[in-house]
């Protein structure tokens, strides 16, 4: 699976037909304000006219069909970070120009990794599962912070780290 499908696959159904909804209303309704008086009275100059005209017509509705399932996606992506989906859908729908969405992809809390004991969601902060506390990344031994692989010394307590390797996998 490639990475946009595992992201596609975050937009809910009813976001992707909500989408196509919007688009299909929309475009009728631009067509038949813009387009439909044109070829009823007979006054279009042809094919050249009309065409430009009817692409235009077509832009408003598949940017709002977009804008559609980029919501969709905010909904999918804030429940999959265990954030408030329903707060930042809300934001991203009412704060105007597209601020609202940008504001959830700088604010975003980071995926949740899974313990390899248990399988609940750990955040990054965390060294240890909450749950059964089991490693879910590699700590310092001296302060029991999460650090890095490369990282020769800790950034909390300072002290030498040996050989950092990644977190122990115990078989579930």
């Amino acid at each position: 699976m490639t990475r946009f499908e595992q992201e596609w696959a975050l937009v809910p159904t009813g976001a992707r037909w909500a989408a196509v909804l919007v688009t299909l209303l929309m475009a009728a309704f631009l067509g038949g304000i813009f387009i439909l008086p044109l070829l009823l009275e007979h006054e279009y100059k042809g094919l050249l006219f009309v065409f430009p005209l009817f692409l235009m017509t077509l832009i408003g509705p598949a940017m709002m069909g977009l804008y559609v399932l980029l919501i969709g996606y905010v909904y999918g992506d804030a429940r999959r970070r265990g954030m408030n989906q329903v707060l930042w859908t809300l934001l991203a729908i009412f704060i105007p120009s597209a601020v609202g969405v940008i504001l959830y992809f700088i604010l975003r809390n980071p995926v949740p990794v899974p313990c390899p004991a248990c399988g609940r969601p750990a955040r990054k902060g965390h060294a240890y599962c909450a749950s059964c506390g089991a490693a879910v990344r590699v700590a310092c031994p001296q302060c029991r912070e999460p650090v890095e692989a490369g990282w020769r010394n800790c950034v909390r307590c300072g002290s030498a780290l040996t050989a950092t390797s990644p977190p122990p996998t115990t078989a579930a």
